[in-house]
């Protein structure tokens, strides 16, 4: 029986998954802030709008997995070494979150990374009246969500009608300005994943808590995807109040190398050990224009056909091998409980970057009501996703993994009867 090496990354010399998808994190984490690499413009932009006095509302939007995160995070990691307070943890908002929700998540957050500091720049009163209120209080951490990551969570259905939120509004400020007093800075929350919002919830937020967004001496950063920032942008009591917009593209193709070779140096495990990288210089260059420079799907795509095919001893991918292993992978995972409609439906949506319930529909000549259908299915299965949205139209893209359908092996090379002398 063929024993398999528990922690393969060791095979090529380095501690752990290097491909890891995850974000960047503000402080800690073995990929490292000075792992992060291109926007240094934007970095810049958005460090001066952050260290100017009164506040801000910043939104960054841009397509999913191109990194806008740990974008996020890298500024707030400077805006914490210049003393500003910033939560640990991003704020990652959830569906069925209403104006009350928010504001408490926000004060949870404040909580948590208040509870890990030793020098707490709030009065023990204060902090015991906001431990009162999710530890010991009316709302209760027993069957709560994950708020932060760090505590400080709670059951919705444990609220009372006592929490208004202009009573939550109040005592935000009253904590803000203690941290800002006691600091002499400004704070910094960021919010994440506004996506997973319904276009309504996303109106009711913004619209009801406008004045929440411009307290005095916050800075807040809200990051979704282009059909979140085209909600806000018909928002007019909001987007009004917008300090800056930042758009985030996807990074170069050297750019991307550069971040791949700056975690492997990092996860280096030791200066002894030489680091093998699994794959070819051509795979990189290949997934790349597969994946439109999509970062977050690169590295997704690297580390499914590494663990995939390593055992042993390490492998280097070349173009055939990746080719064939992502879609060995693509077929077990995603394809062979699919019927024949929507694997139609599926190879046609792949050659689009984006597209609409009628453009297919006219393509492949099903009826829209039959295609809908196929597309919720296609939905639920997590082969295709709701990309933007432009007035009534909806338009579609598929998941990263779809497109190792596209993957083509190199044509077999004819033998020459001039060989290069060994």
């Amino acid at each position: 029986m063929t024993n398999i090496i528990s922690n393969i990354w060791e095979l090529y010399g380095i501690k752990e998954n290097p491909f890891s998808t995850l974000p960047i994190l503000v402080i800690g984490g073995t990929i490292t802030v000075e792992s992060f690499v291109g926007r240094s413009d934007d970095i810049l932009k958005m460090r001066r709008i952050i260290g100017s006095k009164g506040g801000s509302r910043i939104f960054v939007y841009g397509d999913v997995g191109v990194g806008k995160t740990s974008f996020v995070n890298v500024v707030r990691h400077s805006a914490l070494e210049n003393g500003l307070f910033t939560p640990f943890k991003e704020i990652a908002v959830q569906e069925d979150w209403d104006t009350n929700d928010l504001i408490l998540n926000t004060l949870s957050a404040i909580f948590g990374t208040l509870k890990l500091l030793k020098e707490k720049p709030i009065s023990n009163a204060t902090f015991e009246k906001l431990e009162s209120l999710f530890e010991i209080g009316k709302i209760s951490r027993s069957g709560g969500i994950s708020i932060a990551g760090f505590g400080g969570e709670y059951a919705k259905e444990q609220k009372t009608d006592t929490l208004l939120t202009t009573n939550l509004h109040t005592f935000f400020q009253e904590i803000i300005t203690e941290i800002n007093d006691k600091t002499k800075k400004e704070t910094v929350i960021h919010y994440n994943n506004l996506e997973v919002l319904p276009e309504k919830k996303i109106r009711y937020i913004f619209e009801n808590l406008r004045d929440f967004f411009q307290t005095t001496g916050v800075h807040f950063i809200f990051v979704g995807n282009l059909m979140v920032f085209s909600t806000v942008q018909s928002i007019p009591r909001f987007a009004s109040n917008l300090s800056d917009i930042f758009h985030l593209e996807t990074l170069g193709l050297e750019e991307v190398e550069e971040v791949i070779r700056k975690r492997f140096n990092t996860l280096r495990i030791s200066s002894d050990y030489n680091i093998i990288f699994p794959y070819a210089d051509d795979c990189l260059s290949i997934l790349y224009d597969l994946m439109e420079g999509n970062i977050r799907n690169i590295l997704n795509s690297l580390s499914t056909a590494v663990l995939e095919i390593t055992t042993e001893r390490p492998i280097i991918l070349d173009r055939n091998k990746l080719a064939r292993t992502l879609k060995s992978v693509l077929e077990k995972k995603f394809l062979h409980n699919l019927t024949d409609r929507p694997k139609e439906v599926l190879k046609e949506m792949v050659k689009h970057k984006e597209i609409t319930n009628k453009a297919l529909s006219d393509k492949l000549k099903i009826p829209r009501s039959n295609l809908s259908s196929y597309i919720k299915d296609l939905e639920s299965k997590g082969c295709v996703y709701l990309r933007r949205k432009n007035g009534k139209d909806k338009f579609w893209s598929t998941s990263s993994n779809i497109k190792w359908s596209l993957l083509e092996e190199a044509p077999q090379q004819t033998l020459s009867i001039f060989r290069n002398p060994t």
